[in-house]
């Protein structure tokens, strides 16, 4: 050894001249330091916790919100198959009465008065009514 060896400098070579500029080596070493960091200033940790935080809030308020949209779309559903309920209910009422107009439609047609003013037969009516 040429001299004291400076603890501070973990380099087994001197990256700085005694005038304090940097060496070839120096400019190297600080240049691939500087590509590898990412030409990041540095990390600060504190912002890091920081937008973690948020990150973290503004999570649980998705989460609140897709729970609550979730819970609207079960009863618009439920909503939904009430309304197709009431729906075949109506339309099983409709074919009723429909049923019931051919009915009164095929009895009116058969107890009509004949033209040449007798009676029709009221059996055949009767007939036509039982089921």
């Amino acid at each position: 050894m040429t001299g004291p060896r400076d603890l501070n400098v973990p380099l087994p070579h001197q990256i700085c001249n005694q005038d304090g500029t940097l060496t070839a080596l120096g400019q190297v070493f600080l240049r691939r330091l500087w590509e590898r960091s990412g030409y990041a200033p540095g990390i600060d940790l504190s912002w890091i916790a920081q937008e973690a935080d948020q990150a973290v809030i503004a999570s649980a308020q998705a989460q609140s919100a897709a729970n609550a949209a979730l819970r609207e779309a079960r009863n618009a559903l439920d909503l939904a198959k009430q309304v197709l309920l009431d729906a075949q209910a109506i339309r099983a009422q409709a074919l009723k009465a429909l049923e019931l107009a051919r009915d009164c439609a095929i009895v009116a047609s058969t107890a009509q008065h004949k033209r040449d003013g007798s009676q029709s037969d009221e059996s055949m009516v009767f007939a036509i009514m039982k089921p």
